[in-house]
């Protein structure tokens, strides 16, 4: 029957022409189907025998499989060719002398069939007793079954049959059914079944994705305060402790900033896999962000949290292989356990931060255990913030200030500022014992700007006896650096007294340039000409194009360096080497911690610019300052190390 309007709009119709019939041959039945675009398939014959014995090569289901077929029979099938499944699923048959509206009645039937056969969920109609009485192939399919074998087969299906419920077939698939009664049906019911093997796959990727880490496949920040949380629990209930490790990549930043940020990925992943080796049963290994990863146990005796902190340390003593280089990394760890350290999670987690900060500042490569908790930490946190507003407003602020020798001329040209805070009824306290506090309550702003104003003060009084190009060095935080008004600040404290930029030498450390590098650098030095130091170099945390990039001036070498010196080889080596790159980028090298005669020596002789050191002179009062830089019996007790 020819296609055009539908076929149902046409056997409605008594306007137009209900059949196109094309008659064809059963040998070119097959291939006339191919050319002609036709509603639907009639196939007339005498019986379903008949039929079969006319096209003996022609599987009926497969003759046309989209199309409503419609067999017009003189006599109708009987039952074993019903019950045999003869009758293809999707057919209908009608008797020769039909009507227009039994036509109609057919099509509609068969295109029921069809969308029941084509179906892509499966459909089973069940007896009573849960036999199948009627399947569609995708159900079998779904089933692992023919639809002869579903025919009679009990499924036994159990559970709420108000809602979905899953299934695992044998073969590893995931299949959801939902089974509906049938009551008027002698307890009948339908079955609906549906391959959820993808959408449940794509929903545990989506689980794993909210509590993992992308790149490194470890849990991320949300599944360790989850399984922390639950650790603290079983801590309470069975008596047990937890120990928390916050671990921080060192040198990891040079990595990034060296070889980009895809090596420094594939570093990650390995540092992952290196410690996940090291890992031990109960163990949880988490990755809270950038190169910080933490590590929770529970259940181990009193004092074993060190051992644990050992073997952590030890996974990055041989070098990495990442992304075809070869790279040496270590680790600084806080450690903090519960209950000792801290009664909550957040608590645990902050102590043990502090602790890791704690190992970094000790020289990196080093674990820290902590060594109050954290309710008294916090306490002492609160104390000292009060305390150093209480000082600004009382004066109890200081600064010190310790002379620089030029070596090449054997003579003092300047002086670091250091601060000290004399704190009533504790003594006088250094800037390590109040400076993170300080920084992280912001009153580090408050107190550089007093720093600034009261050294510029200073600086203007002792030009009128120590000359012209007398500097002080002072050290800036980072909150200093990315105050947006830092330049204008600076520019007009400086301008108050007098000064130029070249007068006052701001140091900022290795590390906050590193994670700066050039943002809020070049903005301050392009706005003041100011004259820039790195400060506390050891690590190797910029790289040469760094350094040739960033608007720094001078190099000041950390006193872990010079301490080794002149005996210790890798500290002869990297101070020769960094005095070399400060010569080929025309940037001054300065000598922090100079305590002998062999050190000033060797530094000299190397090329060395400034020193400072208690071998010269511990930090002095403003006041004692002049007369110490113009004695000249400190330097002639120099000359020996200094010819």
């Amino acid at each position: 029957m020819r296609t055009g309007e539908s076929l149902s709009e046409r056997l409605a119709s008594t306007a137009t022409v209900a059949i196109d019939l094309h008659p064809v041959d059963a040998q070119h039945l097959s291939a006339a189907l191919q050319t002609i675009k036709a509603d639907a398939v009639l196939l007339a014959a005498w019986s379903l025998d008949g039929l079969t014995r006319a096209l003996p090569d022609c599987d009926l289901a497969k003759l046309a499989p989209e199309l409503p077929l419609l067999l017009v029979l003189d006599e109708p099938p009987d039952e074993a060719s019903v019950l045999d499944d003869r009758l293809p699923t999707g057919c209908v048959w009608l008797r020769r002398d039909f009507g227009r509206g039994e036509l109609l009645a057919a099509l509609r039937q068969a295109q029921i069939n069809l969308a029941f056969a084509a179906n892509p969920d499966g459909v089973l109609l069940l007896e009573a007793d849960q036999r199948v009485a009627l399947a569609n192939p995708a159900a079998g399919r779904l089933l692992g079954k023919t639809q002869a074998d579903l025919h009679g087969h009990q499924l036994n299906l159990n559970g709420d049959r108000q809602g979905l419920q899953e299934w695992t077939a044998p073969d590893g698939r995931t299949l959801e059914w939902k089974i509906r009664p049938l009551p008027q049906a002698g307890g009948a019911a339908v079955v609906s079944l549906h391959d959820a093997t993808e959408r449940r796959a794509a929903a545990r990727a989506l689980e794993f994705r909210a509590e993992h880490d992308t790149l490194t496949g470890l849990p991320n920040a949300v599944r360790l305060h989850q399984e922390l949380d639950s650790a603290l629990a079983r801590a309470d209930r069975d008596g047990g402790r937890v120990a928390v490790l916050y671990l921080d990549l060192d040198g990891f930043k040079q990595i990034n900033d060296t070889f980009g940020h895809d090596v420094g990925d594939a570093v990650l992943v390995a540092v992952a896999q290196r410690l996940t080796a090291v890992r031990r049963s109960g163990e949880l290994l988490a990755r809270v962000g950038g190169d910080e990863l933490v590590m929770l146990a529970e259940s181990f005796p009193p004092g074993f949290e060190s051992r644990i902190a050992e073997r952590v340390l030890g996974a990055l003593d041989a070098p990495l292989q990442a992304a075809g280089r070869t790279l040496q990394l270590g680790l600084s760890i806080g450690v903090a356990v519960y209950p000792d350290h801290a009664s909550d999670a957040e608590g645990l987690l902050r102590v043990a931060d502090e602790a890791m900060y704690a190992a970094k500042r000790s020289g990196r490569g080093a674990y820290r255990v902590a060594s109050t908790h954290a309710d008294a930490v916090s306490q002492r946190r609160q104390e000292l913030t009060a305390g150093l507003k209480q000082g600004l407003l009382r004066g109890e602020f200081e600064l010190l200030y310790q002379p620089l020798l030029d070596l090449q001329r054997a003579r003092f040209v300047g002086a670091e500022a250091l601060l000290r805070w004399h704190r009533p009824g504790v003594g006088v306290l250094h800037p390590a014992q109040f400076l993170d506090v300080a920084e992280t309550s912001g009153l580090i702003l408050e107190i550089g700007d007093w720093v600034l104003d009261r050294l510029c003060a200073q600086l203007a009084q002792w030009r009128w006896v120590l000359g012209e190009d007398f500097f002080v060095c002072a050290n800036l935080s980072a909150a200093q650096l990315r105050r947006a008004d830092f330049a204008g600040r600076f520019r007009r404290v400086l301008h108050s007294h007098g000064l130029t930029s070249a007068a006052v030498r701001l140091e900022v450390s290795e590390s906050i340039m590193a994670q700066e590098l050039g943002r809020a650098l070049g903005d301050v030095t392009a706005a003041t000409d100011m004259y820039l130091a790195v400060d506390d170099v050891s690590q190797g945390m910029l790289s040469l194009r760094n350094i040739s990039s960033l608007p720094i001036r001078s190099l000041k070498l950390d006193h872990s360096l010079v301490a080794g010196l002149p005996h210790d080889t890798l500290s002869t080596q990297l101070v020769e080497a960094l005095i070399a790159i400060g010569r080929t980028f025309g940037l001054s090298v300065v000598a922090e911690g100079v305590e002998n005669a062999e050190q000033l020596q060797f530094l000299r002789q190397r090329g060395c610019d400034y020193c400072q050191g208690f071998l010269l002179s511990a930090p002095v009062a403003a006041a004692d300052l002049p007369a110490l830089v113009s004695t000249p019996e400190l330097l002639r007790g120099l000359l020996p190390a200094l010819s």
